[in-house]
């Protein structure tokens, strides 16, 4: 009888155990990160935000590694936004492109006349009517005030090595054909990564 009682307890104890459940465990939702621009564009907001399935297609960054024959790297970012036509007047979208070469944590003043025109430079610029007549062409110009971009952020996650970028936009870009014509951007701010 002792031992019929030691069975029937350890049985009724392998079944209470058996029968506890473990609540299950949420896992909580990763909340998908959203890339954004804002800026004050010839006067008028401009604000977009996306992701990587969305909006890229007027709003994306880029990243680059430039490698050296000696074993060094330079990295550049390239943020690239579309402008929609009725901010500047244009018959087509414009294009506005911020580029950063051998980008850090810093702020960067930009003057040269024609660093758009180079492969690897920090340039900013802005195109309307690509591709007609009336095209024009947006930089900054080395005999007036420099355009400042301010990278902010520069991560790179633990898991990619492509990085939020994040930084500030201020200053004026000048029409290369005539110095009198200019387009203002201010109170810029931007996070991108795709």
């Amino acid at each position: 009888m002792k031992m019929f009682t030691k069975l029937f307890f350890n049985l009724a104890i392998i079944m209470l155990l058996c029968s506890c459940k473990k609540p299950n465990a949420e896992v909580p939702a990763k909340t998908p990160y959203v890339q954004f621009i804002k800026m004050q564009i010839a006067g008028q907001s401009l604000e977009i935000k996306g992701s990587i399935d969305q909006n890229r297609n007027i709003f994306s960054g880029s990243w680059t590694g430039i490698g050296y024959g000696d074993g060094t790297q330079k990295e550049m970012y390239t943020v690239n936004v579309t402008v929609p036509k009725t901010f500047l007047n244009t018959t087509t979208d414009s294009k506005f492109q911020v580029r950063i070469f051998d980008i850090e944590k810093k702020e960067y003043l930009l003057s040269d006349s024609d660093p758009y025109k180079q492969s690897f430079a920090s340039s900013i610029y802005l195109v309307t009517n690509l591709g007609s007549a009336d095209s024009k062409v947006y930089t900054t110009n080395e005999t007036k005030p420099p355009f400042k971009v301010q990278i902010t952020r520069y991560e790179k996650p633990k898991d990619s090595g492509v990085p939020f970028v994040g930084g500030k936009l201020n200053g004026t870009l000048y029409n290369i054909k005539n110095l009198q014509d200019s387009v203002v951007i201010k109170d810029g701010v931007f996070d991108v990564r795709f």
